[in-house]
Parts: C-alpha cells; structure tokens; sequence
C-alpha cells in the first residue's frame, strides 16, 4: 500500500466512525427528547432536538447554511434564474 493509500484508508475509516457516532448521537438525543416531551403539554413541547440537546454537529450544519445563504444573496437576478434553471435540469422537470 502506497503512502496515500494509506492516508486515504485512514480518512475513510475515520470518517465511518464519526458517522456512526453521530448516528448513535441522534438516536440518543431523540429518545430522550420522547421521554422529556411526555412530561410536558402539548403546547409547551420542544420539537426541535437540537434545541433541547445541541451537539457539536448541529453548529456546522448552521454555520453551512449562513454560508449557503450569504453566497445567494450575492447573486444577480441572471444568476439566480440560471442556477434555477441547472436545478430543474438537474432533477428532470426541464
């Protein structure tokens, strides 16, 4: 196995572990969101899991989004109806 091979098996191993970290994450925090959630009324309940229980995920996941909405906001009108456009080809409805 050459030295990037090497790196790259590790990044890959690496990145399956986080995965399934966040994995278990979430399905701890969403079971114990139910189990808050049963105490309280309907009113008063939390739906948003990040809320109740942030982990560190949940701010890259903002701070992606910022950066998403920053990059449209410097768009031209041109602009934005050519990425429109690629969308829709991109899904099929053009």
């Amino acid at each position: 196995m050459r030295v990037g091979e090497f790196w790259e098996a590790l990044k890959a191993y690496r990145e399956e572990k986080d995965a399934d970290r966040r994995h278990m994450g979430e399905l701890i925090r969403g079971a114990a969101l139910r189990l808050f959630n049963l105490q309280l009324k309907k009113g008063s309940q939390i739906l948003d899991p990040a809320k109740f229980w942030p982990m560190p995920w949940d701010e890259e996941r903002v701070g992606e989004d910022e950066r998403i909405v920053q990059e449209l906001d410097k768009l031209s009108d041109e602009q934005r109806t050519e990425k429109a456009l690629e969308l829709l080809t991109k899904v099929g409805f053009r």
